[in-house]
């Protein structure tokens, strides 16, 4: 497969994901239990909000097609950018780049599990 249809099936499977995606508003965490700075930034942002979604929902399929292995691995890395994401506090555009960057790395992966 070309780096072209790797990317074009990325962007598929992204925007098939936003399409399937709950409320606009709708998080992976509880905004009635949010303490930390980054986690009420993201709750009073529609656009991080959406972001935080797409990213649980490519987690979550990524996670489904993974081996033992491969979610050990797949855990460690989102706590890695939960810390990563957390440090960010109240500025919402390194928030917004945490979840890019995230939903970037973890699309990669689920395209390459998606072609063995």
């Amino acid at each position: 497969m070309t780096n072209t249809s790797k990317i074009a099936l990325g962007l598929s499977i992204a925007a098939a994901t936003l399409a399937i995606t709950s409320p606009a508003n709708a998080i992976d965490f509880s905004c009635r239990d949010a303490s930390l700075p980054a986690e009420r930034t993201i709750c009073s942002d529609a656009k991080l909000a959406r972001l935080d979604e797409t990213m649980a929902k490519i987690y979550g399929r990524l996670w489904q097609v993974s081996g033992t292995r491969a979610r050990l691995s797949l855990r460690d890395a989102q706590h890695r950018f939960l810390n990563a994401r957390n440090d960010c506090r109240w500025n919402a555009r390194c928030i917004n780049d945490a979840y890019l960057d995230q939903i970037s790395v973890l699309d990669s992966k689920l395209v390459a599990s998606l072609e063995r």
